[in-house]
């Protein structure tokens, strides 16, 4: 079943936008507008202007629609805005990508604001369209200390941890020890996860607007796991939580698995009382990823485990759960000097607190404040006055499960 979108959806979208009452509350949140770039109210104000009847005039070479990233920020201040209903900005931005995509209206646009030279789209599109192309799971079985199987009743999804440290060239196995440590942690626990090669998610396709191949990785991933027996779908990657979780079960029918994120399993295991844990002694803070915190509301977990680790002093970043800093990039879209600055106010907010490492749980927060990093340091170190340069130290980007799991001394 293909789907597109209709006039019902776009009437919809109009009527949640009625509900705005433009008291501006969102653009004083919005990051985006802080560095005058785009504004939700006037977004929303010249939408309602337009209307259905000129709604394709409107979209047509429209770049506001791309440069939103679908943080959600603004809906934490927005009193508009109820679970289930009300104002929902990040929505209204996602269905008119989806009627843009679909009618061809601003594929320039799109193409131009996707980075990296497209290469996770492209990876995406590829899988949705081609039944061969999946993502191997080679790294995995040539670990024999991982213990995994094809069959039962807990699955682990992995989704492209390997293709994205084959595309950025990490040279410390970064992306696919993140598996390799969630692995271990659930071996600990007795946990033999079923582990699949499996298809991408979807995530950057379904908010770019490529609802009809996100809809076929689904239905691909979906049936894989059904096929092997799985009641319970585990995810360490926040945009393979959100997928799971809220998109897979409107576009799939009978997608019944329940959907835990590692974080919330960890927590409510046995494994954090029974294992060995020595005495280091370092400053850690957590990022909430908007997929995983605003999109997700899980906010807590991930700063249950690093509390009660003995020698961790956790330590909280002035901006934190529903106000947490975004990467500034959603869906590989849009990376540029502006969105910058979102990651160095972000690194200062952790060097502020003298943060030794900064804990997340996405991808692509670990990609782009890494590359922050890696421009910083490099400045250091060419600098003819290392005197303007800042002396903290700086603070590394991690993983939950890698930390943990180099915690335990497990990887």
């Amino acid at each position: 079943m293909i789907h597109n979108i209709s006039s019902l959806d776009l009437k919809k979208l109009l009527d949640i936008s009625i509900y705005c009452y433009t008291c501006n509350a969102c653009s004083m949140v919005c990051p985006l507008n802080l560095v005058k770039d785009f504004s939700p109210r006037y977004f929303l104000s010249q939408l309602r202007l337009n209307g259905l009847k000129d709604m394709d005039s409107f979209l047509a070479d429209n770049e506001d629609i791309y440069k939103c990233i679908t943080c959600q920020q603004c809906m934490t201040e927005c009193p508009m805005s109820k679970p289930g209903e009300g104002m929902n900005i990040v929505e209204i931005i996602r269905i008119l990508r989806e009627y843009s995509f679909e009618n061809k209206l601003n594929a320039k646009e799109l193409q131009q604001h996707c980075t990296h030279q497209s290469m996770m789209q492209l990876n995406s599109t590829l899988h949705s369209q081609s039944a061969s192309v999946i993502n191997r799971i080679d790294y995995i079985r040539s670990d024999p200390s991982l213990k995994f199987t094809d069959t039962g009743e807990i699955g682990l999804f992995l989704g492209c941890f390997q293709f994205m440290e084959d595309l950025f060239e990490i040279p410390n196995r970064e992306f696919t020890d993140i598996a390799r440590g969630a692995i271990k942690l659930l071996n600990q626990n007795d946990i033999v996860p079923v582990i699949l090669e499996t298809k991408c998610c979807g995530h950057d396709l379904y908010w770019m607007g490529d609802t009809n191949n996100t809809k076929r990785l689904a239905e691909f991933n979906v049936q894989k796991f059904k096929d092997a027996g799985v009641k319970t779908i585990i995810t360490e990657c926040a945009e393979g939580y959100y997928m799971w979780k809220y998109v897979y079960p409107k576009l799939v029918i009978e997608c019944d698995f329940k959907v835990i994120h590692f974080s919330e399993y960890i927590i409510q295991s046995e494994l954090l009382k029974k294992m060995f844990m020595h005495p280091l002694k370092m400053k850690v803070t957590y990022h909430d990823p908007c997929r995983l915190g605003r999109l997700s509301n899980i906010f807590e977990p991930p700063r249950q485990i690093l509390s009660i680790l003995p020698g961790i002093t956790y330590l909280e970043m002035k901006h934190n759960r529903t106000t947490s800093l975004c990467c500034g990039v959603s869906a590989f879209l849009d990376c540029n000097a502006e969105k910058k600055v979102f990651r160095e106010l972000r690194i200062q907010e952790a060097m502020d607190i003298g943060a030794d490492y900064i804990v997340t749980t996405c991808p692509k927060c670990i990609v782009h404040y890494n590359c922050y990093l890696k421009e910083v340091s490099t400045n250091i170190q060419n600098s003819q006055n290392p005197n303007d340069q800042d002396s903290r130290p700086l603070p590394k980007l991690i993983d939950l499960s890698t930390f943990l799991a180099k915690y335990f001394m497990l990887i």
